[in-house]
């Protein structure tokens, strides 16, 4: 049951009627502070500016405290309009003080070790600009914590479960100050967390209904500054787990953006917890099939005992829990660009196969020669430009290489490469194959004028939305060509290592391209800048969307090649999951889709018709929360295409 001082935290985070919590006076110190620092910067090294302002920040913003609050500290300051607050000709000062973000640190470590421990650990450093810069980073994180009284902090390791939970959230405050980014994640909560709490319930320090309020007020903490912090349970520490996700069901909010690695051996307290809150409605929690995102990461040459540790960051990118520089959603490609570069660049023989392998290779050509060398650039200028104090000090390896995370300092550098389009890219390969080489309905060259002028002849657009066998009907025909063609493309990721060691590694989705990304006409039936396919799933013209067709479909994709992310998203409405019977069909889903393979799947539990009454009357609707990608939001509160999307996908079921 929640207290009366979580409902009074609860109620006034949903009464703020805010996607993201912020607060105006608090964005004015951070920016104001970040213009000082940075307007005095000409000349110092980049990580220098990012240690001066850490300190500055800690010494001098002001510090709210609420009596409610169980776990202190703001990072209400985030996403601050800079042009508005110092004048627009100030935003150059600003922006290289960003970083990357979408990584998972090492809290672990910074639990065990404690911050009198990383001290001793920058004090070993080799001597350099990097230590003198780790050094007044974590001066300035021991300003903070006594600022906050949390001084006891400083000089030990937290003991309790309460002081290591405040400390987890102190570091998650520290990283967003730092870089202002998104998808700071909290990487394999249960594992580095279940310890504390099992002794203090063992020892009598707390009882499970403390625990739930200190869980309640971490959450509601959550829904500050950051809509992609993920949180990721399962393997150890089912006590938490179960514990966490039932507060995540009483409390109804949209972050902590909860993931579940499931295998063979998760238990039915996990399953039953999991299906508790999948019913709820907040899109939560995301499901992963363990053994196959760790294979995908064993193919990054990653060790067995690192990659089978891996936490969620962001949406769906799988990482090694703390070691890591993930760098994900760091570049992107795509497929129905490339494929339109294709169609008008070539001509074409009278056979099939010719053509698709000569799509094979223009891809190879591509990939090559026009995404690597951008995704070089675009390492290259965060090591330059945007190295991490802090972040560094919370990476495991940074201490030993005496490197910041941006400078190759982790363990393991990767780098997401997010490919757009996989669905729409098969249903296009599918019409070309039956209305031009097998039914010859069409010529090639009318149907690239055709797509040139957007589908003048409706005859040809209707074929093509109404082709059978698409992607995700669960035909033999798209099947293997959706297992042939995501084999290859992501095997030429994998293929492709970068400089200094860097590991591209793929995904088939690109955060919110499917919806904002202007794409001209394609032959799945896609007329100009419609939306695209959204993950590993179907297009939006597959005519009977049928769950288990869908999941069979998405099943041949190459998942275990995939670390980095392969979503598929599932709408059922609220009856369909009604009562025991209702939550038993979602866990069987979960559980024959992973069987076959899959990597990831999770269900958006509300009715179309909820949503477009919200859509029309939202003020009824604000307590409506939604899965928007790889992360859940008030449906009020998001932009109006991605309402549309939606709306859209939630009536074919996806």
């Amino acid at each position: 049951m929640i207290n009366n001082g979580v409902k009074t935290l609860l109620d006034r985070l949903k009464s703020s009627r805010q996607r993201i919590i912020l607060d105006e006076d608090e964005q004015a110190d951070y920016v104001r502070i970040m213009h000082e620092v940075c307007s005095g910067s000409t000349g110092k090294p980049r990580i220098m500016v990012a240690s001066e302002f850490l300190y500055q920040y800690a010494t001098r913003c002001r510090i709210r405290k609420y009596p409610e609050e169980r776990i202190t500290g703001s990072q209400r300051f985030t996403r601050g309009d800079c042009g508005k607050i110092i004048g627009n000709e100030a935003w150059p000062l600003f922006f290289p003080l960003r970083n990357h973000g979408h990584i998972c640190v090492d809290y672990g470590r910074v639990l065990s070790r404690g911050v009198s421990g990383l001290s001793e650990d920058i004090a070993k450093m080799p001597e350099g600009t990097n230590k003198v810069a780790f050094t007044q980073a974590i001066l300035a994180f021991t300003v903070f914590l006594d600022r906050h009284d949390w001084g006891r902090l400083i000089d030990r390791a937290p003991e309790t479960f309460h002081e290591a939970l405040q400390l987890v959230w102190f570091v998650q405050v520290f990283l967003h100050l730092e870089g202002n980014a998104a998808a700071v994640s909290f990487g394999r909560f249960d594992k580095y967390m279940s310890s504390f709490l099992e002794k203090d319930l063992r020892d009598g320090v707390i009882t499970p209904d403390d625990a739930r309020e200190l869980l309640s007020c971490f959450c509601i903490k959550c829904c500050e500054g950051d809509e992609s912090q993920n949180l990721t349970l399962g393997g150890a520490g089912d006590v938490l787990a179960v514990m966490l996700m039932d507060v995540m069901a009483e409390l109804h909010i949209w972050q902590p953006s909860i993931s579940l690695r499931v295998n063979s051996n998760t238990t039915n307290e996990v399953w039953n917890a999991a299906l508790k809150l999948c019913a709820s409605g907040s899109g939560m929690p995301s499901f992963f099939n363990e053994p196959v995102v760790s294979a995908a990461l064993r193919k990054l040459d990653i060790p067995l005992n690192r990659a089978e540790d891996w936490g969620i960051v962001g949406c769906y990118e799988a990482a090694p829990a703390g070691d890591s520089y993930p760098l994900t959603v760091a570049g992107g490609i795509s497929l129905l660009e490339i494929f339109w570069d294709y169609l008008y660049k070539n001509s074409f023989t009278d056979s099939y196969d010719d053509f698709y392998s000569g799509f094979k290779k223009y891809f190879q050509m591509y990939y090559k020669n026009e995404a690597l060398p951008g995704f070089r650039k675009k390492w290259e200028a965060l090591r330059q430009n945007c190295t991490s104090p802090f972040e560094s000090i919370c990476v495991t390896g940074c201490f030993e290489s005496g490197l910041a995370v941006e400078e190759g300092g982790a363990e393991h550098n990767l780098f997401g490469v997010n490919i757009l389009g996989l669905g729409s890219l098969i249903d296009s390969i599918l019409s070309i194959k039956k209305l031009i080489y097998e039914e010859q309905e069409f010529t090639i060259e009318e149907v690239k004028q055709q797509l040139r002028e957007n589908f003048p002849d409706r005859r040809l657009l209707l074929r093509c939305r109404r082709l059978p066998d698409k992607f995700g009907s669960d035909s033999t025909v798209s099947n293997d060509l959706a297992g042939d063609l995501s084999a290859f493309i992501a095997g030429e990721v994998l293929a492709n290592p970068m400089p200094n060691g860097v590991r591209p590694y793929p995904a088939f989705f690109w955060f919110g391209q499917d919806i904002n990304r202007k794409t001209g006409p394609s032959l799945d039936g896609r007329l100009d800048n419609d939306r695209i396919s959204y993950g590993c799933g179907p297009g939006v013209f597959l005519e009977k969307m049928e769950v288990t067709a869908i999941l069979n479909s998405a099943a041949f994709v190459d998942h275990s090649s995939c670390a980095c992310g392969n979503p598929l998203t599932i709408s059922m409405n609220r009856n369909d999951v009604a009562g025991i019977e209702g939550r038993r069909r979602i866990r069987l889903l979960v559980e024959e889709y992973f069987r076959k393979g899959g990597f990831h799947l999770h269900f958006n539990i509300v009715d179309p018709e909820q949503l477009v009454n919200a859509k029309e009357s939202p003020e009824m609707y604000n307590d409506l929360v939604v899965r928007v990608s790889g992360y859940s939001a008030t449906f009020v509160n998001i932009d109006e295409p991605w309402q549309d999307a939606i709306i859209e996908r939630t009536k074919l079921g996806i």
